[in-house]
């Protein structure tokens, strides 16, 4: 029977597949699994996804949940920092 992989070595991976395709990402930066969906929640938010396609791609089953992200986007993009040209 396989054993399952410790869940530090997905973060592992992660950094490594990046550091092979030349992204560099600091140490005291967090790369995670869910670093990756979160981001692409915001993404997909801000290209004019709907919910449905989001949810449908992310397996989100809880719509609060997975517009949590979207609130997110939300503040970046509403952020009044804009009109300071920050």
């Amino acid at each position: 029977m396989d054993e399952a992989l410790h869940p530090a070595s997905v973060r592992y991976i992660l950094r490594k597949r990046a550091e092979e395709a030349g992204l560099e990402v600091a140490r005291s930066k967090r790369l995670s699994p869910h670093g990756f969906g979160a981001g692409f929640v915001t993404e997909a938010y801000k290209a004019g996804a709907r919910d449905e396609q989001i949810m449908n791609h992310t397996r989100h089953r809880n719509l609060n949940t997975m517009r949590g992200y979207v609130r997110r986007a939300k503040l970046l993009q509403d952020s009044p920092v804009k009109l300071l040209g920050l």
